[in-house]
């Protein structure tokens, strides 16, 4: 895993629950996958920035004692054509120019270029790419050789990476004039637009690829930042991304101005593992330390699952990778006093339960982790923060306050690149941290779809708790399944009354199944308090922004965020995660697979834009006025249908209840009244998930052009005045916009804009009743 002291490589990736695939990677998503990538980094790319800034501001001169190691610039590339019909004629002799070396020097010391995009069983389908050139460590391009070509090690493995565009006039990005005045700069559209739309597709076809390989490579390493180069041409640019986002560097031809790349190349062949962007505070494990972490997680499993055999050794795949163990240093805050560092721990992983697969965000790893010392299994997250309330320091205050089923805070703190001495006052100084976030207002950086780009800061966090369980996805049935979101009901309660704290993204990824009595219903607790916020006098969010995971917002928090999120909002996305989890894992009889996706698709994913925001929701507003989502699938269990109908009455009454059931909803202990009766007098199916097919319907044949195909440049001017395919550079107001929280095909959207309000649709009457227990009693404060 790794030939570099204080590097870790080609680290374990989650599988899905067959164990046929990385979860989230599955090739036959890769085109929307790429699709997403490239509408997602038009929110977060900022330049382009002068080269010479680039190279100084990110990599440290070539020490004076290695100078004599590096070659001579002069001519280095004067054999790369300035165009061709396909990439490879432009990067086989670019790989012997970057690999030219004497006796006594070499393009970039201790570096080797290999031709990655022919380690490929389909070197032209996303999913299945690798990049044109990958730049390795000598040690590291023997191990990835010696790897089978259906490998990812190439990504793995790669300090950075050169993907390239046969001809300059693909290009993603047009630079403004070099001696645009302040103002043309401020109105310069950064991304290049094209009239003809088979190009359009390649040329976005091309740098989406170029994202999914640096996701792919911040998945598979541990990464503060990664390099990579595109090239259209022989004209390059420098990328340097990070959590926040992407700089990009202005063009500049490498025939013309060699000493540009070579400079890079030195500097960064000669740069420490931290200045290329490796996070030192994670390091491999020794034998015994592998054989500690196996042990343990094997015996928590059983605990957990109850299994033996085939069954365990299947399970413990989840966790733990053969030769793959490695340690990850928390650098602590002292509990009792959080403004004073409490000295390193360290812990011991192996694979994720959870890794990012899109660029900038929080980007949270899970790991089920050993706390040496101890030998316990804990839950150890990795993640980039936004400034404010550590994680860590919000479910603390929880724990003191009693709040039940959220998880135990065991340690948590910044990642620092030096660890700071037991004690100390903690600032941000030495921490890991985003850079993105500085250039988008430099009077270089151009709009990008006619805004300015502004990204926020991420700082890199480590919380570990003491629950390590299971996620909902996993329930064994509907007792479980109501049981278990009955516990989470009662954390959203006690965190609101005792703390005047709410969640604020209430979903499946954040709720957790903890076996703690044998033979009882798994506990559900919790999570990811990331996101929640405190309460003002009124009952609402301080913070109004749109926040929470698209498929299960409530209509509210959907089309009116501004009127800020409430406890209310809370409890109807706990009802649509278990409305989720029962299409998905209780049986009913909607059984072909591309009608159960339609279903959930159109419920819970399906969004708009217009008028400047985002639209969504109309399928749940529908279904509350006269449910005719809900009459489309009937359950097995009679006791889910009960549960669901009456739980949609009480948030939305039927007309005839309308005034009698006012504040079903507003007033909490309703629903905790007929829960607590119905999980106390209902036989509930304990054993009765199953497993549905979801798929999505057969769609269109993809025809994008890719580079396989010879291109051919069309003319670079019309006399007729018509419309050419060169991209254009149109004006674009210098606005500011916020970049807005990831979309992913693979996992739940989130947005937190601040978006203007459209109107909901007027109300129309439903007739299902459901069950009604009678009124709650008061709640005691002491609760």
């Amino acid at each position: 895993m790794s030939d570099t002291p204080g590097c870790v490589y080609h680290v374990p990736m989650p599988i899905d629950d067959d164990h046929a695939c990385t979860r989230g990677l599955n090739p036959s998503s890769g085109d929307a996958r790429m699709k997403q990538h490239l509408r997602d980094s038009r929110s977060y790319t900022v330049g382009p920035m002068p080269v010479e800034q680039f190279i100084e501001e990110f990599l440290p001169p070539v020490p004076a004692e290695r100078r004599n190691a590096i070659l001579s610039s002069k001519s280095a590339f004067s054999r790369i054509p300035h165009g061709a019909p396909t990439p490879a004629e432009i990067f086989r002799p670019l790989l012997d120019a970057l690999n030219k070396s004497t006796k006594r020097k070499s393009r970039a010391p201790g570096l080797v270029f290999e031709n990655a995009s022919a380690r490929s069983e389909q070197p032209h389908e996303p999913g299945f790419m690798k990049p044109h050139i990958c730049c390795y460590t000598v040690a590291n391009a023997e191990a990835v050789r010696d790897t089978p070509i259906t490998s990812r090690a190439d990504l793995g493995y790669a300090e950075l990476f050169i993907e390239i565009k046969p001809d300059v006039f693909l290009d993603f990005f047009v630079d403004p004039p070099s001696d645009a005045t302040a103002e043309a700069l401020a109105a310069h559209e950064f991304v290049a637009r094209y009239g003809n739309d088979k190009i359009k597709a390649r040329v976005d076809r091309s740098f989406g690829q170029h994202i999914m390989y640096t996701t792919e490579i911040l998945a598979r390493q541990h990464r503060t930042f990664v390099f990579s180069i595109t090239m259209a041409g022989s004209s390059a640019r420098l990328c340097r991304w990070d959590r926040s986002g992407l700089i990009v560097s202005r063009s500049f031809d490498i025939r013309e101005r060699p000493d540009l790349l070579c400079d890079f190349l030195a500097r960064f062949a000669c740069a420490s593992n931290t200045k290329r962007g490796h996070d030192e505070t994670v390091e491999m494990a020794t034998s015994d330390e592998e054989t500690l972490f196996r042990d343990t997680v094997t015996q928590h499993v059983q605990e957990q699952l109850g299994v033996e055999g085939d069954a365990l050794a299947q399970a413990i795949v989840e966790h733990y990778e053969p030769g793959h163990v490695m340690v990850m240093h928390v650098h602590t805050v002292d509990l009792k006093n959080p403004d004073r560092a409490g000295g390193t721990e360290r812990f011991l992983v192996s694979r994720p339960v959870t890794v990012p697969l899109y660029v900038s965000g929080r980007c949270t790893r899970g790991y089920w982790a050993v706390q040496l010392g101890t030998g316990r299994v804990v839950f150890m997250k990795d993640t980039w923060r936004l400034p404010g309330d550590q994680e860590g320091t919000v479910i603390s205050e929880l724990n003191a306050a009693g709040v039940r089923n959220v998880p135990t805070v065991l340690t948590h703190g910044d990642v620092y690149f030096k660890a700071p001495p037991a004690q100390k006052k903690l600032t941000l100084s030495g921490v890991q941290r985003t850079k993105t976030e500085h250039y988008g207002m430099q009077s270089w950086a151009c709009p990008v779809l006619k805004v300015k780009v502004a990204v926020s800061t991420h700082i890199h966090y480590r919380l570990v708790v003491s629950e390590a369980g299971y996620g909902l996805e996993r329930l064994r049935g509907t007792q479980e399944l109501l049981s278990a979101t009955y516990d989470v009901f009662h954390a959203m309660r006690d965190a609101s009354d005792k703390v005047s704290r709410i969640h604020r993204d209430i979903s499946v990824g954040n709720i957790i199944l903890l076996q703690e009595v044998e033979g009882a219903p798994r506990k559900g607790y919790l999570i990811d308090w990331e996101s929640s916020d405190k309460l003002d006098e009124h009952g609402l969010a301080l913070d109004h922004a749109r926040t929470g995971t698209w498929k299960f917002m409530s209509m509210k928090v959907l089309e009116y965020p501004e009127k800020g999120h409430t406890l209310q909002d809370d409890m109807e996305s706990l009802l649509y995660v278990i409305l989720y989890c029962s299409l998905l894992h209780l049986p009913h009889d909607v059984r072909n697979p591309e009608t159960l996706h339609s279903f959930i698709h159109n419920f819970f994913d399906y969004s708009s834009f217009g008028f400047g925001r985002l639209h969504g929701g109309d399928a749940k507003l529908a279904n509350a006025h006269n449910r005719n989502w809900m009459q489309r699938v009937k359950f097995s269990s009679e006791n889910i249908t009960d549960w669901l109908n009456t739980v949609m009455n009480y948030h939305f009454p039927p007309r005839h209840l309308r005034r009698e059931w006012a504040d079903r909803w507003s007033n909490p202990d309703y629903l905790d009244t007929f829960w607590g009766a119905f999980l106390e007098r209902r036989e509930l199916e304990q054993d009765d998930a199953v497993r549905h097919e979801v798929e999505k319907p057969v769609g269109a044949i993809r025809t994008l052009e890719d580079s396989q195909v010879p291109f051919v440049p069309p003319p670079h001017s019309k006399t007729d005045g018509s419309a050419t395919s060169l991209p254009s550079q149109q004006p674009a107001a210098a606005t500011l916009r916020k970049r807005p929280r990831r979309a992913s095909t693979n996992q739940p959207l989130r947005r937190s804009e601040r978006l203007r309000i459209s109107q909901l649709a007027p109300h129309t009457t439903h007739e299902h009743h459901g069950d009604d227990p009678a009124r709650p009693s008061k709640r005691s404060k002491t609760r």
